[in-house]
């Protein structure tokens, strides 16, 4: 007979020196917890710790950690009024093999299929009885049945790259199950492992028809087509939407499927989805989605990289030195346009932010330069060197235009360093020996 929940949770709290650690701001629920814990097993040592603030629930999850001790984080879906989302993509990039339960007080197949995208292993509606909530820690615990430690036991030996030993698993599971989606699933990625790449994308196939909800099939199919360049990968990439709405990266991954068929209207769609799941459900993701869709669209559909740079920066999503990236591209962008004093703008506004930012500077001076004005250039410039001196170096292009903005304002001797730095980085550069040149002929004139 299989072990009671209770026994699962008592034998990993006192056997395996378990710990929970709540993240949460229900006073009722963690009260609910606490009693329950003491009742059923008696709250011994810190077995359970509690907090509202998840900086302090993190670190005590790190301490964890050190300490060896299996645990399991129960955290809110909504904190301080935001979805926790950034949060839990903190906490399973941070400690992958913590055993997370989202608490929260509904929740739609939509939000469940992110939930479990995210790495959650269950989901706890509140509010909960007694009994439902041993049940979701035992089961987070504890998933029932051999067939489950096989299945770890494969996925572990997959992390490890020994690929064969997983494939022979593998086959062990699906022959006491042979419908199984997550069995079929594991030997597609073992198949893929050992490279043959169509037999594993028979295997996720099978899978998914086995259990269409099931979203790891879909996931390699997707990646497996998308590496191929296969119109496939587009579908599949749609399915998975469909089951899981809510991931702002699926979007862009979709989005970028359009741009390869030079359908602008469709990808733009998705790109507004992407940005707005990401505005919603995790803030942290807004900045390099971003800069993925200017990465994306820069060439053959610049106004679109302005469009997502300029809704970045005017949201304010993303502050501080973070944000000047953003701030960057977009003058680079509107420079490439012929936008000079736009780009200036743009530059001042980074500048609000980091003053003494020798980059910045320097492309507020390109802008000046590029626009007729020469005297404002070299003041950009010249500051930027006051700050850094040496920010140039290592850079043939940055180095190169200082000492031409030089020349060209007739400052021989001062551009004289900057044309002998390029020929040390690049022997071979012409412009800059032909300059030399011309500036030690001035000189000795």
């Amino acid at each position: 007979m299989p072990p009671s929940f209770d026994t699962i949770v008592r034998n990993f709290l006192e056997q395996d020196n378990g710990a929970i650690v709540q993240i949460t701001g229900d006073v009722t629920f963690t009260r609910a917890l606490r009693h329950i814990i003491s009742r059923m097993f008696g709250l011994k040592g810190d077995m359970l710790s509690t907090f509202s603030s998840f900086a302090d629930g993190l670190s005590r999850c790190r301490e964890l950690q050190e300490a060896e001790r299996p645990t399991i984080v129960l955290i809110e879906r909504m904190l301080n009024e935001r979805p926790s989302t950034d949060q839990l993509i903190t906490l399973k990039q941070e400690l992958p093999d913590t055993t997370v339960i989202m608490l929260t007080w509904e929740a739609t197949q939509e939000t469940v299929a992110y939930f479990f995208e995210l790495g959650v292993s269950r989901v706890l509606l509140k509010p909960a009885s007694a009994d439902q909530i041993i049940r979701e820690l035992a089961l987070a615990i504890s998933p029932p049945g051999e067939l489950k430690n096989q299945m770890k036991r494969c996925e572990e030996l997959l992390r490890e790259g020994n690929y064969d030993e997983a494939l022979e698993i593998s086959d062990r599971i699906l022959l006491v199950k042979p419908n199984s989606a997550r069995g079929l699933a594991l030997r597609g990625d073992a198949l893929m492992g050992i490279g043959e790449e169509d037999k594993a994308i028979r295997q996720y196939m099978t899978a998914h028809e086995a259990r269409p909800m099931f979203m790891a099939p879909l996931l390699r199919l997707a990646s497996a087509f998308r590496d191929m360049e296969d119109e496939r990968a587009l579908d599949y990439l749609m399915t998975l939407d469909e089951i899981s709405p809510l991931n702002p990266e699926r979007k862009i991954d979709i989005a970028e499927q359009y741009l390869l068929r030079d359908d602008h209207e469709e990808a733009e769609i998705y790109m507004d989805q992407g940005v707005e799941a990401a505005e919603r459900e995790a803030l942290s993701m807004v900045g390099d989605l971003t800069m993925r869709i200017v990465d994306a669209v820069t060439g053959t559909a610049p106004h679109l990289a302005k469009k997502y740079l300029q809704r970045v920066i005017d949201s304010q999503r993303v502050v501080g030195l973070d944000a000047l990236v953003h701030y960057n591209r977009l003058g680079m962008l509107l420079r490439g346009e012929g936008k000079w004093d736009e780009a200036i703008d743009v530059y001042a506004k980074a500048l609000e932010i980091s003053p003494d930012d020798p980059a910045i500077l320097y492309n507020m001076g390109l802008a000046y330069w590029e626009g007729g004005k020469r005297n404002q250039a070299l003041q950009s410039f010249e500051q930027a060197l006051a700050i850094d001196p040496e920010f140039h170096q290592g850079s043939v292009g940055a180095t190169l235009n200082i000492g031409l903005l030089y020349l060209d304002m007739r400052m021989y001797r001062d551009a004289e360093p900057f044309f002998q730095h390029v020929l040390e980085l690049d022997p071979n550069n012409t412009t800059a020996r032909k300059r030399l040149r011309m500036v030690k002929e001035r000189l000795a004139a």
